[in-house]
């Protein structure tokens, strides 16, 4: 009963996150699709000008986890809907 409980646990903390490994495969001239298909559906997106941007949640590595921060919120940005920016995001939206 105790393993089924912590594996439910774990499954709710990481579900919907994506893991910082994953990221550091996309690259400058991917598709929306090729992201999509690596990384999955961004939490946010927005428009601007003909240029899109996505936001997604990044799970951190377990040794850089602590209670009150476990992920980092990370962006990847189109333009003619191929990659040309991306990474970890800061207080500043990146688009």
């Amino acid at each position: 009963m105790t393993r089924a409980l912590a594996a439910l646990a774990i499954a709710l903390l990481t579900a919907g996150c994506i893991h910082g490994s994953t990221m550091e495969q996309v690259h400058a001239g991917m598709t929306r699709d090729q992201v999509s298909a690596l990384i999955g559906q961004p939490d946010v997106t927005t428009n601007t000008a003909g240029r899109e941007c996505a936001r997604y949640t990044v799970l951190k590595d377990f040794w850089s986890r602590v209670p009150w921060d476990m992920s980092d919120p990370y962006y990847v940005c189109y333009t003619d809907g191929k990659v040309d920016a991306f990474g970890r995001a800061t207080v500043a939206n990146p688009g």
